[in-house]
């Protein structure tokens, strides 16, 4: 039997459901999608394997389908490309026992798989706040330039779908929110920058960066204009 995770038009496929092995056999799990991870043509398709103790938190083991995260034993190896990717465990030991997924990233899209060693269940990372930092437009820019744009750094978010928006004295502010970046820990990080003009730089009273991601309680940073050295 294998288990399939559906979002939207995605679907993830990973086999198999249940696989014992003795100390020093070799171990491939695969994972398979319906479309294409993103970025599958570069060095780093969106595909990453996680391994999970009973008690302890996912642990990164491959980043970018062949990637070692830091301190995964060089056992561990990662290969595919496209829609087709296997984690390959190289004289496996005692110690790796444990529960081991598939994540992919398709656009807009997270998507999920489970294979476990131990047990048969799926279960996606869950949500995680990003910290945003705000950071003010240069002096330069806005003598010389008669602009001001202001960046909001968003990082170690999850899932990928957080999305980022602006508020000048509580006046929404239109402005776009960078794609999400896969960092080797698993978690995301967004940028998004918003552009006013001197003037309108100069009377802001605080400027707010939003982040919001569906139902979750939305996380704010603010910098006020005041606070800032001409």
């Amino acid at each position: 039997e294998t288990w399939s995770f559906l979002v939207g038009q995605v679907t993830v496929t990973q086999t198999p459901e249940v696989k014992s092995a003795s100390s020093g056999q070799t171990v491939t799990i695969n994972c398979k999608t319906n479309s294409p991870v993103y970025d599958a043509g570069s060095s780093y398709p969106r595909m990453a394997w996680y391994q999970q103790k009973p008690g302890e938190a996912p642990k990164l083991l491959i980043y970018g389908a062949t990637h070692r995260s830091s301190g995964t034993p060089s056992r561990f190896s990662g290969s595919g490309s496209s829609s087709d990717f296997t984690l390959t465990i190289n004289g496996v030991q005692a110690e790796d026992a444990g529960d081991y997924y598939c994540q992919s990233y398709h656009s807009v899209i997270d998507t999920f798989a489970l294979d476990s060693d131990l047990t048969s269940f799926w279960c996606p990372l869950g949500n995680t706040a990003p910290t945003l930092t705000v950071l003010p437009p240069s002096s330069v820019e806005v003598s010389s330039k008669n602009t001001a744009t202001l960046m909001c750094l968003a990082n170690k978010g999850f899932p990928s779908d957080w999305k980022l928006s602006w508020k000048v004295d509580g006046n929404s502010k239109a402005s776009e929110t960078s794609r999400g970046l896969l960092e080797k820990d698993g978690l995301y990080s967004w940028s998004s920058s918003l552009s006013l003009t001197a003037d309108e730089w100069k009377k802001a009273g605080s400027v707010v960066c939003v982040a919001n991601q569906g139902s979750q309680a939305a996380v704010t940073q603010t910098l006020k204009r005041a606070d800032c050295s001409e």
